[in-house]
């Protein structure tokens, strides 16, 4: 009995990810030792599921980390409209780094990003780099079209990079 009260306390200290518990083995029935208790915790994703982030920006802008890698999966919607092609600049590398968790600002650390558009206006925003970025693909957001990106981590040391991938695009309504 004593064990199963201790197994909810540590349950309750090591609260799941998106509504899972983090997979605590016991050894041949007895509680995990620290390491299983510390490798169940590494394992939990350092990043929230989602954020969804509107911008009303009617002219070129810097994005923040948060409207860029923010969570998982963070969605930018671009509600302003523009009178001519504008430009949505990348925060640099080591200022988004500087806002992240030391679990989240590893190198390899990957998230989802969707840049999308339902505002008026016959122009495009175009994603734009700043210090530290490789953009690889399309980087042009049309009036209601979305475009996916993945953003990696790709050094995190003194020379800090991160590459956007453009994975995808459709319409957004």
């Amino acid at each position: 009995m004593k064990k199963l009260r201790l197994a909810e306390i540590i349950g309750s200290l090591f609260p799941g990810v998106q509504g899972q518990t983090p997979a605590i083995s016991p050894v041949l029935g007895a509680m995990p030792d620290q390491i299983g208790v510390i490798n169940a915790i590494l394992a939990i994703n350092p990043w929230q599921a989602t954020i969804y982030n509107a911008a009303a920006n009617t002219t070129g802008f810097t994005a923040t980390q948060s409207q860029v890698m923010g969570a998982e999966f963070t969605v930018l919607e671009l509600t302003g409209t523009i009178g001519a092609g504008q430009a949505l600049t990348l925060p640099t590398v080591a200022n988004l780094i500087a806002t992240l968790t030391p679990q989240q600002a590893v190198v390899g650390s990957t998230i989802g990003l969707r840049v999308g558009r339902a505002a008026t206006g016959a122009f495009n925003w175009t994603v734009t780099t700043n210090t530290g970025w490789t953009l690889n693909g399309t980087m042009t957001i049309a009036q209601s079209t979305f475009r996916d990106f993945f953003i990696t981590l790709t050094n995190v040391g003194s020379t800090p990079t991160a590459v956007i991938q453009q994975v995808g695009t459709g319409t957004w309504s």
